[in-house]
């Protein structure tokens, strides 16, 4: 695929997908934060929107709103719609997607939820966001076929599958929503198995490997036919290893979750191979970090022993955070400021976002390993726990006072 042009001024459409994205990440810290208070204060809830049914509104606020968003600006800008007679769709494409978060959050708060994580949806708020995808792809169809005749070849034919690829998603937002349909878990831990953590995380590796090949950098990367035939080998074994099922004390589960490591060394070894715009570095250092981070703890955790520990403690929200809050916010952040034109902050918020964040993560991992140890702490409140729920609530102020910088600087682009 040629390197497309990076962006050297935002049109309206991205412009207000970058918006959105960033308010959605304040409301997304802010819950978190609120959800960090109740965990001290628990009768401070209000009625019955108390911890679990918040819960949903923070994760799905940040998966669908704040990580969702700015790959609808990638799609809007990659498309060409602002240059197209869809133009004046593409604000609506991106209010729809707000309008259908928002009333999934009432949803999820009034306790209608299809109970599965990350995908809440139920009713009227799944059809709402079903709703908000086509209206997204009928945009990028109408702007394709008119802008599309000016391409070359080869784009012409990566936008059309695009689109194609595109088009599966509602339908398969609706199967995988419903509660009758589950993946392979594995039996020893009620959770994920390594095969699902594989395919789930190379959706991951494929986008950070079109992304700059895709109009985020100029340049070519350094993944030869090698690399790319590694992708498509993990996605077989990924397939093969699902259909069969298993638990992490099968070596082919075990097996199947290692294949990611050579990834921490792989993303970063290829991404050397374009020019990056200005302003990305900094996003792209803690990319790299956290990138390497949580891949190998994530194949690490899945080990026997150690899994047993952690799976119903802190360790795993750690974890969690690690993915979303480190390595995801990272990820969007090199996306607005590709798209974008310009920082979301400066040094200071983004440094104080980063050391809250890993100091939330550490604080998290040792009370999971305290909790694992021993049970007592159901029955009683040990010191160290009240202090790892205080120190993870000052880091969840931290957070959010940065992404309100953030929004701040991004909101009159």
């Amino acid at each position: 695929m040629m390197p497309a042009e990076p962006v050297r001024t935002t049109s309206p459409g991205v412009a207000a997908a970058l918006r959105h994205a960033l308010g959605w990440l304040v409301a997304g810290n802010a819950v978190g934060l609120w959800l960090a208070i109740l965990q001290l204060k628990p009768g401070l809830a209000v009625g019955d929107w108390t911890y679990g049914r918040w819960v949903p509104v923070h994760l799905n606020v940040q998966l669908f709103g704040w990580t969702s968003l700015p790959l609808v600006a990638w799609l809007l800008h990659r498309y060409e719609v602002d240059r197209s007679k869809a133009a004046g769709w593409a604000g609506t494409a991106v209010w729809s997607w707000t309008t259908a978060l928002a009333v999934g959050a009432l949803w999820w708060l009034d306790g209608r939820t299809s109970g599965k994580i990350f995908l809440d949806w139920r009713d009227g708020s799944l059809w709402g966001l079903v709703a908000a995808m086509s209206v997204l792809w009928l945009v990028l169809a109408a702007a394709c076929r008119e802008r599309a005749p000016g391409w070359n070849t080869l784009r012409k034919r990566w936008s059309w599958a695009g689109l194609a690829i595109l088009a599966t998603v509602p339908f398969s937002m609706i199967y995988a929503a419903s509660p009758r349909v589950y993946p392979p878990v594995d039996p020893t831990t009620g959770g994920p198995t390594g095969a699902s953590l594989l395919g789930s995380t190379l959706i991951v590796i494929t986008l950070m490997m079109l992304l700059p090949r895709a109009g985020a950098a100029r340049g070519e990367g350094r993944a030869g036919w090698g690399t790319w035939t590694y992708l498509a080998n993990c996605w077989l074994v990924f397939g093969a290893a699902e259909w069969i099922g298993g638990t992490h004390h099968q070596l082919h589960q075990i097996g199947a979750m290692a294949l990611l490591l050579p990834w921490a060394w792989l993303i970063p070894w290829d991404w050397a191979g374009f020019e990056w715009p200005e302003g990305s570095r900094v996003w792209r250092a803690g990319l790299f970090l956290w990138w390497g981070l949580l891949v190998v703890s994530g194949v690490t955790m899945y080990l026997p022993g150690l899994l047993d520990r952690i799976k119903f403690t802190h360790g795993l929200v750690a974890h969690s955070h690690l993915a979303m809050a480190g390595f995801t916010t990272a990820f969007c952040g090199l996306v607005v400021v590709a798209l974008g034109g310009k920082a979301m902050g400066g040094a200071r918020s983004v440094a104080a976002w980063h050391l809250a964040v890993l100091g939330m993560i550490v604080v998290l991992a040792l009370m999971g390993l305290a909790e694992g140890g021993s049970y007592d702490w159901m029955l009683e409140t040990p010191w160290w726990r009240k202090a790892g729920l205080h120190f993870r609530a000052c880091c969840g102020a931290v957070m959010l006072a940065a992404s309100v910088v953030w929004w701040n600087n991004l909101r009159k682009i």
